[in-house]
């Protein structure tokens, strides 16, 4: 009995499915050498189901996402990740020498709980790593890393991050909140959702050299920069 994996419902969830649909079909001459069962039928087929399923199903949630907002609140996730990802690297330079403080900073200020998820797209858990990181750094360990060669502007980056991220609740409910469906909309979107994962799996195989177009059949990545 073949198994499925349940996915959410969400909004996003069939957007981002749609997105890897298209940009499928757009590189399906290409796709299409590496899979007998993938050619420019099946591509057309698979976006046509997926509109069709969104037009039956979510056709008085689309227009709700602010797209302005969506761009907004990517830019702060992008910022945060960014500097965090800055800070872990830098610090593990100019403190190598210094195994407990590595330890004792990077479980304080969420690097063991957080980084993992957050770095690949968990949108979620990055909002509470950077929570975490500023809610948790003192003025003495900030000048400790910054005595050094990690740039101040960077925690002050953050602090703007956590700042701004309250004005997003809409985004997080948006990309969480699962649409209302009845048992075969649900079915449905579940077959969508792993027809799509089965086609990034081999896409991103294929792609593995190429990381601009191998982000483009990560669904996360993909979810994310909607």
């Amino acid at each position: 009995m073949e198994t499925m994996t349940v996915c959410s419902t969400s909004t996003v969830t069939i957007l981002a499915c749609q997105h890897i649909a298209k940009t499928f079909r757009e590189n399906i001459y290409e796709l299409s050498r590496i899979r007998k069962d993938w050619d420019p039928g099946y591509a057309t087929s698979l976006n046509v189901w997926i509109n069709d399923t969104i037009e039956k199903y979510y056709p008085d949630k689309i227009d709700f996402i602010d797209k302005e907002k969506f761009e907004e609140w990517h830019e702060v996730m992008v910022t945060g990740m960014q500097s965090l990802k800055v800070i872990r690297a830098s610090i593990k330079v100019d403190f190598k020498n210094d195994k407990p403080f590595l330890k004792s900073f990077f479980e304080t200020h969420g690097y063991n709980e957080f980084f993992s998820d957050a770095k690949n797209g968990d949108h979620r858990a990055l909002c509470k790593f950077i929570v975490k990181f500023v809610t948790n750094m003192d003025e003495e360990t900030r000048k400790k890393i910054t005595s050094r060669n990690t740039p101040d502007f960077l925690f002050d980056k953050l602090i703007d991050c956590v700042d701004r991220v309250k004005n997003f609740d809409e985004c997080f409910e948006c990309m969480e909140s699962e649409a209302d469906l009845n048992v075969y909309g649900k079915k449905e979107v579940n077959q969508i959702y792993n027809t799509i994962q089965d086609i990034c799996r081999v896409a991103m195989a294929y792609y593995q050299f190429d990381p601009i177009k191998r982000d483009l059949f990560n669904f996360y990545k993909v979810l994310v920069n909607l």
